[in-house]
């Protein structure tokens, strides 16, 4: 209350207040969520990774051949196994590398692997700044890709460093392909990318669809840079593989239950035609965990799940984004993104489903679902509008992020259980001993840590 003179009275006022935009900044409000929300999801991230232990299977094995093979004999080397129907040189330098220098520390793995996820999202928010999108976008592809089971699934697993570095050189090409370089050193940074893709892990030849980007300005040395890639890939695969390539059939290669059938049983099972039917099935399936989460590793989910939910609401609200989109410049570019996100993990991987098998076009995904929201936005004319929209995105995935983080160690502890903790010794004759037991001690201090 202030005193006011009035004709010589003497008047009480009451002082103006602010008006409620004034007072707080509903925006600013939102966004200040966001970042600190996204930082302890971030934080949770590392949290959970570095409780857990190394996976008894795949890690062990890829471990013991790393340490029996040089950095030459990578090169003309069978993958993870010395006889495997895999050729993935580049991942295989990059762990043998990490093994060099860690052994079997297993946090330096999971910095590592922080690390690589660190990079990818910064990638992602150098591609939305040259889109010219809100810095908050960024904050929306971390939650989603901390509550993608796709992504985290890889993310946290070390045995999937050759699937994440698949991923980051797509987040890398994208970013090339929209920065303001010329398209001759686009393409030779984007035909690198794709040749490091290639040689990390199979399902990077998806990354060959940029190729559709430099059709108008560059389509004669296109081909041949793209060309000459896929050419020295597939000699070198027959060089190590044998003639097939390691391209196994599809009555070889469509799941794991196959690995428990003779061939005779196999074809009771699955009689004429029967066993494309399951492969176009699981490639259907694949399709269906990623837009709609309504099959998990190939089987159908039979109740509505929050994950299928929130997966269908973002489907839906990728298509309104495409429909409401007015700008034309990119669409060459997001035609190839599409594409990715459609063969990324379906064609070019297995023709099995599995949730891991699905980071590429889950990226590719999140990648789509931030543009679109963002589109929507702008459709509204409104900032506080736009960034609502984005905020209750990023609230709904972030709850899917916590969900998915929260439940890591529990399922971690069960590995610990049920496979080191039995076992004393080494059950895998694909593992050396002191690998093992180096793992199970390790596995058991996280164990006593609960």
């Amino acid at each position: 209350m202030t005193e006011k003179a009035v004709g010589g009275r003497i008047d009480m006022v009451r002082p103006q207040l602010p008006s409620f935009p004034e007072q707080i900044n509903l925006r600013s409000v939102l966004l200040a969520i966001m970042a600190v929300g996204t930082i302890g999801l971030t934080w949770l991230l590392l949290n959970t990774m570095m409780k857990q232990p190394f996976e008894p299977n795949d890690d062990l094995i890829w471990f013991t051949k790393l340490r029996h093979q040089s950095f030459l004999e990578l090169p003309l080397s069978a993958a993870w196994m010395l006889s495997s129907p895999f050729y993935r040189p580049v991942a295989e330098i990059f762990l043998k590398s990490l093994y060099a220098i860690f052994g079997m520390e297993r946090a330096g793995y999971r910095a590592v692997q922080f690390g690589c996820f660190l990079l990818l999202m910064w990638l992602g928010y150098l591609s939305f700044r040259k889109l010219r999108l809100p810095w908050e976008a960024s904050l929306l592809l971390v939650s989603f890709s901390l509550g993608s089971p796709f992504l985290t699934g890889s993310i946290v697993w070390i045995s999937e460093l050759p699937h994440v570095i698949v991923v980051i050189s797509f987040a890398a090409s994208l970013t090339v392909v929209l920065s303001e370089r010329s398209h001759s050193v686009k393409l030779t940074l984007c035909a690198m990318a794709f040749a490091v893709a290639l040689l990390s892990k199979e399902n990077g030849l998806a990354l060959g669809a940029f190729y559709l980007y430099f059709l108008r300005s560059l389509p004669m040395r296109a081909t041949v840079v793209f060309g000459g890639i896929i050419a020295v890939y597939l000699l070198f695969r027959a060089l190590v593989l044998g003639p097939s390539i390691g391209a196994g059939g599809v009555n070889e290669s469509v799941g794991y239950l196959f690995d428990y059938l003779s061939q005779a049983e196999r074809q009771a099972t699955f009689p004429g035609n029967a066993v494309y039917n399951l492969y176009v099935y699981n490639v259907a399936a694949q399709l269906g965990a990623l837009l709609f989460r309504a099959t998990q590793w190939g089987i159908i989910i039979s109740h509505v799940t929050y994950h299928a939910l929130l997966h269908t609401a973002s489907t839906i609200l990728i298509v309104i984004g495409l429909v409401v989109w007015k700008r034309q410049r990119n669409l060459p570019i997001w035609l190839v993104v599409i594409l990715i996100m459609i063969l990324g993990g379906t064609v070019f991987s297995y023709s099995y489903a599995r949730d891991r098998h699905l980071a590429l076009p889950a990226y590719a995904y999140g990648t789509l679902l931030v543009i679109c929201a963002c589109e929507i936005g702008r459709s509204t004319r409104s900032r506080l509008a736009a960034t609502s929209i984005i905020f209750s995105l990023w609230l709904s995935w972030s709850y899917e992020a916590y969900r998915t983080l929260i439940l890591m160690p529990g399922s971690a502890l069960e590995v610990v259980e049920k496979s080191y903790a039995p076992y004393p010794d080494v059950q895998n004759h694909q593992v050396d001993a002191d690998i093992w037991e180096l793992a199970r001690q390790d596995a058991l201090k996280i164990q006593q840590a609960r």
